[in-house]
């Protein structure tokens, strides 16, 4: 059983007209005791992913 788990999670901004997908269906699972790392060139949607993790923002669809 996962400890974590983050299934089919999509963020996007709207800015004006234009909607900009920082999450795209994300997926992923932890273990408890797993140590995880969450690497990705800039853009990839690292801080987002971290942020509904936290409770400080919330998915625009699942």
């Amino acid at each position: 059983m996962s400890y974590i788990k983050f299934e089919n999670v999509t963020k996007e901004y709207t800015m004006g007209e234009i909607k900009i997908k920082a999450l795209d269906q994300a997926s992923f699972e932890i273990q408890k005791g797993e140590l995880a790392v969450v690497v990705g060139p800039s853009g990839a949607g690292k801080t987002t992913a971290l942020n509904i993790l936290g409770g400080m923002d919330i998915v625009t669809s699942r």
